[in-house]
């Protein structure tokens, strides 16, 4: 299942509930840290293998998903994967 897949998976099993979304430290998969001419890039790539659901008066839960890419800005990495990066 892909991360458009399980939205809309949570979404039909919970048709009239407020669910949220998002990825944490606890869903990274895979960092890419970008370079060039030794330099570290503004944006980065960032894999997430699990998917952080939050259904309205319920627990979070973590669904493993297929690799979901996304870019960042070196701060917003630094914030998201609580790592320092300069």
């Amino acid at each position: 299942m892909n991360f458009f897949q399980a939205q809309t998976f949570f979404k039909r099993m919970y048709p009239n509930k407020e669910i949220q979304f998002e990825f944490d430290e606890k869903c990274l998969g895979r960092v890419e840290l970008e370079y060039t001419d030794g330099e570290l890039n503004p944006i980065h790539h960032v894999e997430n293998n699990k998917l952080k659901v939050t259904v309205f008066d319920m627990d979070a839960i973590y669904v493993d998903i297929a690799p979901h890419r996304q870019n960042f800005t070196t701060e917003a990495l630094e914030a998201h994967a609580q790592i320092k990066l300069s």
